[in-house]
């Protein structure tokens, strides 16, 4: 409660806060860390073509993945989610919020004791940020 404001006696986030408390993955290696890089701006190039091919907005190029068969968004996501499973050094068949709230209780520990955890951004090991960041990113 005390990494959010509230609004009436809800917990609200801002756009600067909600990933402040996320577990972020503590030691991915340059070559995860290039991986998510490369699979999030692929789906985002791939998003913008589909919207742009279509002239969906991006609701309507998100409900269209409600629809059976193969879509290029879900492969795209698919392919984000395997590189981001392995950052954080998650298999398969391990349930990602079970993981991710067994993290943040380990981390939230750590840093209980004043051991300096990795927050948001990138990492230490991902080096000079040129080639990770492009200039479609969300900035904050």
């Amino acid at each position: 409660m005390n990494r959010c404001s509230t609004l009436k006696g809800d917990f609200r986030y801002t756009s600067n806060s909600v990933f402040d408390t996320f577990p972020w993955p503590q030691d991915p290696t340059k070559a995860q860390i290039e991986a998510v890089a490369r699979a999030a701006a692929a789906l985002r190039t791939l998003r913008r073509s589909l919207m742009k091919q279509h002239g969906l907005s991006l609701r309507k190029l998100y409900r269209s993945l409600e629809s059976p068969g193969k879509h290029p968004l879900k492969e795209a996501h698919a392919s984000l989610d395997a590189a981001v499973r392995a950052a954080y050094g998650m298999g398969k068949a391990k349930d990602p919020l079970a993981s991710l709230l067994e993290l943040n209780a380990r981390l939230a520990a750590q840093e209980a004791k004043g051991k300096t955890i990795v927050g948001p951004g990138l990492p230490p090991r991902a080096g000079s940020a040129n080639k990770l960041i492009t200039p479609d990113c969300v900035r904050t």
